[in-house]
């Protein structure tokens, strides 16, 4: 059996970090090595309403919208400088790893690689980090990389 019947479809989460930038480079060498497609995901965490707060909340949900769609440029500008390109790019809401793990899922991917530690920083170390969730629970192989 060859890689590439192995790794067919390759899910990139990107949070535009250094340890995603790190993924998704790694990510693209592997998608042009194997000829495997590929598809991009960035979530964005829930943010909660509160009565009092509604302005405050539509501010939150619009800077992260922003962010998510700044970082997906950016990695599809890095894809395409490798002559490649994303099958899909999809921005979702909701907990990150049980997002991650539902999209990898859907779509049906062989392998998801992600960065070892995202945007979380110190409460990764408490909670547990999004690649320890999503390697636990995803229904393929996950490649975390350092």
């Amino acid at each position: 059996m060859t890689g590439a019947s192995v790794f067919r479809y390759v899910l990139i989460p990107f949070d535009g970090s250094s340890s995603s930038r790190k993924a998704l480079d790694v990510g693209l060498g592997l998608a042009q090595a194997l000829g495997s497609k590929l598809a991009l995901v960035s979530v964005e965490e829930f943010v909660p309403h509160f009565a009092g707060d509604v302005g405050a909340n539509k501010e939150e949900k619009e800077r992260q919208n922003e962010y998510c769609a700044r970082i997906q440029r950016e990695a599809r500008e890095e894809t395409k400088l490798r002559g490649l390109d994303f099958e899909r790019a999809d921005i979702l809401i909701g907990h990150v790893a049980q997002s991650i793990i539902s999209h990898a899922q859907a779509i049906q991917c062989d392998l998801i690689v992600m960065g070892h530690s995202g945007r979380s920083g110190v409460w990764g170390t408490f909670l547990g980090t999004t690649a320890e969730k999503v390697s636990r629970n995803a229904h393929c192989a996950v490649l975390i990389v350092r």
